[in-house]
């Protein structure tokens, strides 16, 4: 099968030995993700460092990562993640003593999504980032957090039917209250659990939209005794400004 460009569709002799964008595209996504964002989500003032702007070429390679299957973009988004990750931790400066582990705990999909991708996205590209940070200090993956199960939040009473990006702000705020708890390690069955208590943790996740999932993986770390550095993002979708006719 030809390649194709994840970004543009492009085909044919630019694609040769290229990856999986063609050579306009993939200078064209290095580009957006040198400018790094600073937010500060309101409310807990979680900092949340975001590579670029979810938009053209950037925004096409994540939503085609995401939904077409073409995890051969991993390198192109792991190697921006890896940047506003290293840009927080240099933020927190003295806070972190070097001997110190801190923990990238990407945000889980839901089950449905897993099963209809084949991945989880934040998981498989915070592992890939990992191995790019020059950090002095210990870094590891965990996967402390997990979707509570539609028929446990029916019980309790917690809406959670509807798609995040069919959501307004407040809408998803709410739809994402007590929808991410502890999630559970291998061999939980014998007997193990996550220890957060004193925990460097710092939250990853693909796009930032209005912070709430983030904000709520930050309640429930912080819920557990963890300290939440912030949180690192590919991309930010920029909030639309109000259109004035006058």
């Amino acid at each position: 099968m030809p390649r194709v460009c994840a970004s543009c569709q492009a085909f044919g002799s630019s694609m040769v030995a290229a990856g999986a964008l063609c050579p306009l595209c993939d200078r064209l996504v290095r580009l957006a993700t040198l400018n790094l964002h600073s937010i500060i989500l309101p409310g807990n003032e979680l900092p949340v460092v975001a590579a670029g702007r979810y938009e053209h070429e950037l925004g096409r390679c994540v939503l085609a990562y995401k939904d077409a299957g073409r995890t051969d973009l991993g390198p192109y988004l792991a190697s921006a993640l890896a940047r506003a990750i290293t840009a927080l931790l240099q933020t927190q400066g003295e806070a972190l003593e070097l001997e110190e582990t801190i923990y990238l705990v990407p945000l889980p999909s839901s089950q449905a999504s897993v099963r209809r991708r084949g991945y989880a996205p934040a998981p498989l590209l915070a592992r890939a980032a990992l191995p790019l940070l020059g950090f002095p200090g210990q870094l590891r993956v965990l996967d402390a957090l997990t979707q509570v199960p539609v028929w446990a939040r029916a019980v309790e009473g917690i809406q959670g039917s509807k798609a995040q990006k069919t959501l307004g702000m407040h809408e998803r705020h709410r739809h994402m209250h007590g929808k991410l708890t502890l999630g559970k390690p291998a061999l939980h069955s014998l007997g193990r659990h996550y220890c957060l208590e004193g925990a460097a943790c710092l939250m990853i996740d693909d796009v930032l939209t209005t912070g709430a999932s983030l904000q709520e993986g930050c309640r429930v770390l912080t819920g557990q005794g963890a300290r939440v550095l912030g949180g690192a993002t590919i991309a930010y979708v920029p909030k639309r400004q109000p259109h004035s006719t006058g």
